[in-house]
């Protein structure tokens, strides 16, 4: 019965994955977050399978470092919370207006998700940036962790 139970989560698994993922690759193209769906797919995958977890960290880092490098530019910052600001705007238009072609909930929606999401991840990368700029500040940081080698702190 056991082996039954994990053949069904198995199957759940992947069938639920592979949908997220193709509407991610969908969004790849149409208006949307489909970078963040394709991850929320891994993320699904992960759950079963040690390939899903491996490419996870992976993308969890580059994901972290372009983070890090956007937060740290005042221009790439404002830009982006442009971006995200321009985006909900044009998501309300297309929800509430038939001007533009592609006019609907779906489409309007999808961009206002956008949006929120560039925003959300922006404030996000600042307030961690700020964080580690501080913990470094006050000799708390993190310097050496990725360096197995490394020694943190010092004489007190």
């Amino acid at each position: 019965m056991k082996g039954l139970a994990r053949l069904l989560r198995r199957i759940a698994v992947t069938v639920v994955g592979t949908v997220i993922l193709v509407v991610g690759v969908v969004l790849l193209v149409a208006p949307g977050p489909g970078l963040l769906v394709i991850v929320l797919a891994l993320m699904v995958f992960a759950v079963e399978y040690q390939w899903a977890r491996r490419h996870l960290t992976a993308v969890r880092a580059r994901a972290r470092s372009a983070a890090d490098k956007a937060a740290a530019s005042r221009v790439a910052t404002a830009s982006a919370v442009l971006f995200g600001i321009g985006a909900i705007g044009l998501g309300g238009v297309l929800i509430f207006t038939d001007v533009l072609p592609l006019s609907g909930w779906g489409a309007g929606a999808s961009v206002a998700l956008g949006g929120l999401t560039v925003l959300a991840t922006t404030a996000y990368s600042v307030r961690e940036l700020r964080r580690a700029e501080k913990a470094d500040e006050t000799g708390e940081g993190t310097s050496g962790a990725g360096d197995p080698g490394s020694v943190q702190g010092g004489p007190r």
